[in-house]
């Protein structure tokens, strides 16, 4: 590290919040200074984790008063867009914020074009593809220890918006983030009960989660310019017996396997001529030391002028989200979607409406 250490402050204490907290405390480059919360007690709660640590209630009020360097967006998916423009309007050096990075493309594409603008690097928290087992996978993948790959396929419990961006994201760094073509997808939906209120948090509820409406089981099949095949399968069709985050390369000479968040090592290859499985050595997957490592890359790209090169950049996690948002549209259409995609407004909030014959189904997306 050079220079003096870049001063970090986070918004939003649930979940999530508290990761970035810990994480931007555990980076050598970063100093946590400010913790940001709409609960105040929960604010107080979390910056008293840290000594020195300043709680507010008031996002404005932090931005003026901390000035901090960088901002981690740890709010609930609804206001990623806003709070990300709302922080580079302050002047900001960096803004980390978690996925998915918003709730339609019109969103997510004004998030990413505001903090161009104003020269303020914003990168999107998919931090999966920095995981060992992945970088792992790539290498051995580019060396063609699998011969020439055919099909990934990824896997995980939960929603293809807020779990599914994961599965994405990672299946795109396997393929070396090659440029899809076109998308295809289907959803289901069950009815929730009548007198569940919507989620605004983690559970889902109401038929919501995070304060947008979600499906329970997603699948999306996309189709790259050079020939390869990607599967994405979520929700109630994620596979029995399968771990959260499970990903499958098939090649022409053998396949790779990354069997889960909770397997150590986790990362298996089976070559042709062989029935066997047999673990490759990887880096083990510590999230906690992985979370501070990408807040370190960060400030030093900050500081070099080179942040918008990390791995997870925006323009990056721009072009994943293009590709969830049309397999919910191609559900939405039951079609096939050619890329780039032309619907902005979130799809599964408009099949909503659609099927309650035009009515608003709520707030959707991000004013």
């Amino acid at each position: 590290m050079s220079g003096p250490k870049l001063t970090g402050a986070v918004v939003g204490c649930r979940g999530m919040g508290r990761w970035h907290a810990k994480a931007l405390h555990l980076a050598t480059a970063c100093n946590l200074t400010a913790i940001c919360d709409l609960n105040e007690a929960l604010a107080q709660e979390v910056a008293a984790e840290y000594p020195g640590v300043r709680a507010y209630a008031d996002l404005d009020r932090m931005l003026a008063t901390e000035q901090p360097d960088i901002i981690a967006i740890a709010t609930p998916n609804t206001s990623h867009a806003a709070l990300t423009l709302r922080c580079a309007a302050a002047g900001v050096r960096g803004i980390c914020c978690e996925k998915p990075m918003a709730i339609c493309l019109a969103d997510a594409k004004a998030m990413t074009a505001g903090c161009r603008e104003r020269g303020i690097p914003l990168i999107i928290h998919h931090q999966r593809r920095m995981l060992g087992s992945l970088v792992r996978m790539r290498e051995l993948i580019v060396e063609g220890a699998i011969g020439e790959v055919q099909l990934l396929r990824g896997s995980c419990q939960g929603d293809l918006l807020t779990d599914g961006t994961h599965v994405l994201d990672s299946l795109l760094h396997l393929a070396g983030d090659a440029d899809a073509e076109r998308v295809f997808g289907g959803i289901f939906r069950l009815p929730p009960p009548p007198d569940e209120a919507p989620s605004m948090g983690f559970q889902a509820a109401g038929g919501y989660r995070y304060g947008h409406p979600v499906e329970s089981g997603a699948f999306g099949i996309v189709e790259f310019r050079n020939g390869l095949r990607a599967e994405v399968l979520c929700g109630k069709l994620h596979p029995a017996g399968r771990q959260y985050q499970d990903y499958e390369v098939l090649g022409t000479r053998g396949r790779l396997w990354r069997t889960g968040d909770r397997d150590q090592p986790g990362v298996l290859i089976q070559t042709a001529g062989s029935s066997d499985w047999r673990p490759i050595d990887a880096p083990s997957d510590d999230h906690e030391q992985l979370m501070a490592r990408v807040y370190d890359r960060f400030a030093a790209g900050i500081r070099a002028g080179t942040a918008h090169e990390h791995p997870l950049c925006a323009d990056r996690a721009l072009r994943g989200f293009e590709i969830l948002m049309a397999i919910y549209e191609a559900a939405r259409r039951h079609a096939q979607i050619e890329l780039p995609l032309r619907q902005e407004r979130f799809p599964l909030a408009l099949l909503l409406e659609d099927l309650a014959g035009g009515a608003p189904s709520g707030t959707m997306e991000t004013p």
